[in-house]
């Protein structure tokens, strides 16, 4: 099979099953046609509020499994012909810049999931993004992951703010309202190797980050314990400590053997695990595809993930919903194929499924099926 055609199958199929997920469907058909229609260049200046219309789609990579429904600061800069002001045509709207509007900062947070791809150079971020940004020099990271450069904004700040230390998150200013939300960008060889978003919504503060391989984790930061997720409730996705060491021992070894034995269900929960984690290599180690179907290498695949931002955000919210939701995990043998079954405590929720199927070796995989 042509692969080019393989991989436009896999994106139609995903589209297709992922978008039921979709809570708010209003607006999508003039989303897809702004989508269709807006120009190879983009830019906006988080001076005034991101109209609706703009908020990210679900657009889900072409490569996710086939998921079915049942019934510290060295200098400042303002980048070069751009402004933090607002045109000389419009007319500026205090209330529109605030930080205590929710709508607005959530509204800026997609538009930014939206336009910034990892490996984008600085002239495109520049391009992007016409506040100012500040140099961090201090940032606290150990650089382990390549990065040799970071850039902090504060957006949607009163007059007067600036922060001074980018070693933790600024809790205090964003639930005060001092600032809306904060993005620190990694760079790695003057290109986007990855980005952070601090941003405040009602009395909670959340957590964005788009990481090197593409993927986004996004969560409520532990206020209490100085953290950057909120405590963890019980879940029927919870790995015991022999699925945990069996889940490490995979991610590092990618060995199937280390898989011999574990059933459809198991299988799923260290897929959902991976999701969560962020761990591309492993969620592609766990995928199968059928018979006289080419399986698109892990570069095409982690190409095609860093294209999707906003597709990647929707699916994490959609596995950690699954996470914290699901009340029972149950399978389902059919003559032709085998289905792990996700049902949800709140009834309203359709209930959701992962097709499985077995490698020549006998262990359990989850599906990529493209569309028939």
């Amino acid at each position: 099979m042509n692969l080019d055609k393989l991989l436009a199958e896999f994106k139609e199929t995903a589209d297709r099953t992922l978008l039921h997920g979709m809570e708010d469907t209003t607006g999508l058909e003039e989303r897809i046609r702004m989508n269709v229609e807006k120009k190879a260049k983009r830019r906006f200046r988080f001076t005034y509020p991101v109209s609706a219309a703009l908020v990210a789609v679900v657009l889900v990579i072409g490569f996710t499994p086939y998921l079915l429904q049942k019934e510290s600061t060295t200098s400042t800069h303002t980048p070069k012909g751009t402004s933090a002001e607002p045109g000389t045509h419009q007319k500026p709207d205090p209330k529109a810049h605030s930080a205590s509007d929710d709508q607005v900062i959530m509204e800026t947070v997609d538009e930014i999931v939206d336009v910034l791809r990892v490996g984008m150079t600085q002239e495109q971020i520049k391009e992007k993004i016409s506040v100012p940004y500040t140099v961090v020099e201090d940032y606290g990271g150990s650089g382990d992951d390549g990065t040799e450069e970071y850039w902090g904004y504060s957006i949607l700040a009163k007059e007067g703010y600036q922060r001074k230390d980018w070693t933790m998150i600024e809790t205090e200013a964003l639930l005060k309202r001092d600032v809306g939300l904060e993005v620190l960008v990694g760079w790695k060889d003057k290109k986007l190797h990855w980005y952070t978003v601090s941003y405040v919504q009602d009395k909670d503060v959340y957590l964005l980050k788009l990481n090197s391989n593409g993927t986004i984790q996004e969560d409520i930061v532990d206020l209490s314990q100085g953290g950057t997720g909120s405590p963890a409730a019980s879940s029927i996705f919870d790995l015991k400590p022999e699925e945990e060491d069996r889940y490490f021992n995979y991610m590092y070894e990618k060995k199937d053997e280390l898989l011999r034995g574990l059933s459809p269900s198991d299988i799923v929960k260290l897929y959902v695990r991976a999701v969560q984690d962020g761990q591309l290599e492993m969620q592609y180690a766990l995928r199968i595809v059928d018979e006289g179907v080419e399986k698109p290498t892990f570069e095409q695949y982690l190409k095609e993930v860093k294209k999707d931002p906003v597709g990647e955000r929707n699916f994490w919210r959609s596995n950690k919903k699954m996470i914290e939701l699901g009340s029972k995990i149950w399978v389902e043998h059919k003559e032709d194929e085998t289905i792990v079954w996700t049902e949800y405590k709140d009834k309203s929720h359709e209930t959701t499924g992962y097709i499985m199927r077995q490698d020549d070796q006998g262990i359990w995989k989850i599906r990529w099926r493209p569309q028939q």
